[in-house]
């Protein structure tokens, strides 16, 4: 809300947010009311632009959805960044510090340079030998700014590469779904676009959804669904190679985008996938309680780069949801 709203401007905003979060069944957390209040007052463009699009390709709004969105186009820098930033500053101060007192030693050193030629005479010996004494000072003081600029220079190049570094680091980690490891939704984009810029053939999108999850979580806790999720998709990730994208698309939903690979090959992975899953066991690790199976339901398609990623997408799900449909616990092909 701005400050120059009114109480009758910021109230309806207040009753479009929670007639969205009622819609959409969510909680009224406060990611998920800051979010959707900041789409209702309509200030933030990008935000806006995003779950229009989310709406509009029927994309599952859940908190998971919402938390990534409040991340990314609501909170502010965060203190690593902040850090960063008054590192390169302090950086940049010092080194110009030196760079300007180098820049007045030497325009000093080639004035009394000059000066200094110009007293020199053959026939003055010990005015000659007083100008020579004084340049040979000069040139002393002069090494020692270069030495301290060239040292502040050594440290400034160290300290960008650590920062060059944290930085690295900082997009990788923005990249990464924090809980189980696989990327987000936002670096699917840029590699696909990597991808046909390699003349890629064909990319295959597997779509998938753990069954019955939220029944789950309901039986056991949040805290047990979150480390079963977290290992259900590291068990996902597994068959996929280095070339491929493990994505994390929603709550209990992963992508799987794999190049040079047709529906062919890419249902004989679902379904090795499909396999790997439902062998897994786990067990309460307080009660040592065995849990029950998990199973999950894929949809198997190929990039259709006329329908574009989203469109690729949407229909990978409906093929997961066709998976759902006929029974769970199976692949289904587009």
């Amino acid at each position: 809300m701005k400050y120059q709203d009114t109480i009758e401007q910021a109230d309806a905003v207040l009753q479009k947010t929670l007639g969205f979060l009622k819609q959409h069944r969510l909680p009224a957390s406060p990611i998920n009311y800051g979010v959707v209040y900041e789409y209702m007052t309509g200030n933030n463009e990008v935000l806006i632009s995003v779950m229009d699009k989310v709406l509009k390709t029927g994309q599952t709004i859940d908190s998971y959805l919402m938390d990534g969105l409040f991340k990314e186009h609501i909170l502010q820098q965060n203190e690593k960044q902040d850090a960063m930033v008054k590192d390169v500053t302090s950086i940049v101060s010092v080194t110009q510090k030196h760079a300007n007192k180098a820049q007045k030693d030497t325009s000093n050193y080639i004035t009394m340079l000059d000066e200094g030629l110009v007293l020199l005479d053959r026939s003055d010996l010990i005015t000659s030998k007083q100008v020579i004494e004084k340049l040979i000072k000069v040139s002393s003081s002069m090494k020692n700014a270069q030495q301290v600029l060239v040292k502040a220079l050594r440290q400034a190049q160290a300290k960008t590469a650590e920062l060059q570094k944290q930085v690295e680091e900082l997009e990788t980690s923005r990249q990464l779904d924090q809980l189980t490891g696989l990327y987000n939704r936002s670096v699917m984009g840029q590699q696909i676009d990597v991808w046909m810029d390699n003349d890629v053939q064909n990319i295959a999108a597997i779509a998938i959804n753990l069954d019955h999850f939220k029944q789950f979580n309901e039986n056991y806790g949040v805290t047990i669904g979150n480390v079963i999720l977290s290992k259900v998709a590291q068990k996902v990730k597994s068959y996929v190679s280095d070339s491929g994208l493990p994505v994390r698309t929603g709550g209990e939903e992963f992508l799987l985008l794999i190049p040079e690979t047709n529906k062919h090959s890419a249902q004989e992975i679902a379904e090795k996938v499909r396999q790997g899953v439902e062998k897994l066991q786990f067990v309460n690790a307080k009660n040592k309680q065995k849990l029950p199976k998990v199973t999950i339901s894929l949809g198997v398609t190929e990039y259709n780069q006329s329908l574009g990623l989203d469109g690729t997408i949407e229909r990978a799900n409906a093929a997961m949801r066709m998976a759902k449909a006929t029974g769970r616990n199976r692949v289904f092909v587009d």
